[in-house]
């Protein structure tokens, strides 16, 4: 069976918040790096990953002194890319790019220090695909085409995808925060689960 599964990190997603009371709401921005893993006839295969940008929103909703909810609406660059080689020489490339709107779902543990705050959580994350293309360079030809999402026969990729989300960081005294994501999706994204195609 054919399966495929996105791994994505999100690196020096800088933070900028504006408090309401308790509950923070701020904006996200950073770089993102992505790769696929895919599965056939029981044969591991990964790419190079890519990377990309990211930026979203956030709300910082306090549950007690330690321990907060936070979710948050990203836009994330994913793909991957490929080269396989004959005789020495590159002989054919590869390279995905996926636009996703992903919503993590956190739950974070704070040490709560007056003067910055480290935090580290974990939540599962909803990824919806709105575009992509592929890009194919050979010998002879070049191909650049959108990708097509859904579960259909002519689809290319599943659109929608469930995974875990892990982050960790710090938080200044003034609220800007960096931090750290990684991203495991836990969806197979081969259209129809079949072997064919």
């Amino acid at each position: 069976m054919k399966k495929l599964f996105i791994i994505s990190v999100v690196l020096i997603a800088a933070h900028v918040t504006a408090k309401a009371q308790n509950t923070r709401f701020g904006f996200t921005a950073g770089y993102s790096f992505s790769n696929y893993n895919s599965k056939v006839d029981g044969k591991n295969s990964n790419g190079n990953s890519v990377a990309g940008l990211t930026a979203g929103v956030l709300i910082d909703v306090p549950i007690n002194k330690n321990f907060s909810f936070q979710p948050a609406v990203n836009f994330v660059q994913k793909g991957t890319k490929d080269e396989q080689t004959y005789g020495g020489f590159t002989s054919e490339k590869t390279e995905i790019t996926v636009n996703s709107i992903e919503v993590p779902l956190n739950f974070l543990y704070n040490s709560g220090s007056k003067k910055g705050n480290f935090f580290i959580g974990a939540g599962p994350c909803f990824t919806f695909s709105v575009s992509g293309n592929v890009w194919f360079e050979g010998f002879t030809n070049s191909v650049f085409e959108d990708l097509q999402f859904g579960n259909g026969e002519g689809d290319d990729l599943k659109g929608f995808d469930f995974g875990v989300n892990f982050i960790t960081g710090y938080c200044f005294k003034k609220g800007f925060l960096i931090s750290a994501n990684y991203n495991v999706g836990l969806t197979n994204l081969m259209p129809g689960g079949s072997d064919d195609g």
